[in-house]
């Protein structure tokens, strides 16, 4: 998979940008606030739908612009693409307006347009990933699986519908009211109890299968960077099951002993939003005893397994997004990361200066100079 050109207009620092890409290792150097992580956020926002950095699509737009686009073409084993986003930034008190996605020229819904283009990303805020709470880690499995498949990020979303639903039911019942509200109220909730462990053992089931998939790559890639040390990685689930079908049975379960608790606490305590990745070491968890350089290591190996699933779905190697990345490694890590590189992945990575970069990396790579809204050509 390459990506062969990048458009931006009124994108962060940008006010109109064309970059042209080649394969192979592409280093975007430059001082920070050049907008160097500008340039692969786009892309990861093309290829995935959102921002390691913003919370809402304004914050992307260029300052005293209300329109900004980024456009990503691609080349894959399938053929050439065209994925672009429009997004919006209306000034005070106007009427909002979500994104827009088109597809070769054709406006599209997101689903069909986000996971033409494959990423793996590696930006600063990763580094933490292992020791955040859970809920980090759900999104960044739910992220790996929606882009090889669509039917998961659909499921995401209404499970996530269905969760807020039920969690406002489940408070009205705390609450209180008449014999006919409370009638209504539980005929009600039985409906969402339904729907809930419908889409949860789906979305369980696929997580579970996407980390035993991974376990083998990522074992190889942590003992690259370790020199020959183990950890495991599982799905810490509150049920098993060899299908969606079992592990939704699994939660009905859960929901009928639950149930007066959850009424009491208003809120949901069963479902994939209350389960885990996990990677341990000896039995132990990892934020337990790892140091900030064998967090890197683990996260990292994670990246790395998640290129090998990606590939094995798309027949694609996907394209590696990393963002000063190698400044925050030591030697011996940053060599072992260049050597763990697919031969033939297309690799953007920013650095401040070239002599942050790894000489097995720089060797192969094209520079370009990124200076305030302007990228320069690059030379070997």
């Amino acid at each position: 998979m390459l990506v062969r050109h990048l458009a931006l207009e009124e994108f962060r620092s940008y006010g109109r940008a064309e970059v042209e890409l080649g394969p192979g290792i592409t280093a975007f150097v430059g001082a920070n606030g050049a907008g160097k992580t500008n340039l692969l956020e786009a892309i990861h926002l093309a290829a995935r739908g959102d921002s390691a950095r913003a919370r809402d699509d304004a914050e992307m737009v260029r300052w005293g612009a209300t329109v900004g686009r980024v456009r990503v073409e691609l080349k894959r084993a399938a053929g050439e693409r065209r994925v672009e986003v429009v997004l919006f930034a209306p000034a005070a008190g106007e009427r909002r307006h979500p994104r827009r996605w088109l597809l070769d020229g054709a406006g599209k819904r997101a689903d069909d347009a986000i996971g033409e283009l494959k990423v793996v990303a590696f930006f600063p805020e990763d580094v933490a990933l292992l020791a955040e709470a859970p809920a980090a880690r759900r999104r960044y499995l739910d992220a790996m699986i929606g882009q090889a498949d669509r039917r998961h990020r659909a499921d995401t979303r209404e499970y996530q519908r269905v969760l807020d639903q039920r969690n406002a039911l489940l408070r009205a019942l705390r609450e209180g009211g008449g014999p006919a509200d409370e009638a209504r109220r539980s005929a009600q909730l039985a409906f969402w109890n339904e729907s809930l462990c419908t889409f949860g053992g789906a979305i369980a089931e696929r997580r579970a299968l996407a980390v035993r998939e991974i376990g083998p790559a990522f074992a190889r890639a942590i003992a690259t960077f370790t020199g020959g040390g183990t950890l495991e990685l599982s799905y810490a689930s509150q049920v098993e099951g060899a299908s969606a079908g079992e592990r939704s049975a699994g939660y009905r379960r859960l929901v009928e002993e639950r149930g007066e608790r959850e009424i009491w606490q208003g809120t949901t305590m069963v479902g994939p939003h209350r389960e885990d990745l996990a990677i341990s070491g000896d039995g132990r968890p990892l934020p337990a005893f790892a140091s900030r350089g064998e967090h890197r290591s683990a996260v990292l190996a994670l990246k790395l397994a998640e290129a090998d699933w990606l590939r094995e779905r798309s027949g694609d190697t996907p394209v590696f997004l990393l963002d000063d990345v190698l400044s925050e490694l030591d030697p011996r890590r940053r060599e072992a990361l260049v050597g763990a590189l697919p031969a033939d992945a297309q690799v953007l990575v920013t650095a401040a200066l070239p002599v942050g970069l790894p000489a097995a990396l720089l060797a192969r790579a094209a520079v370009r100079e990124v200076t305030a809204g302007h990228v320069a050509v690059g030379h070997p």
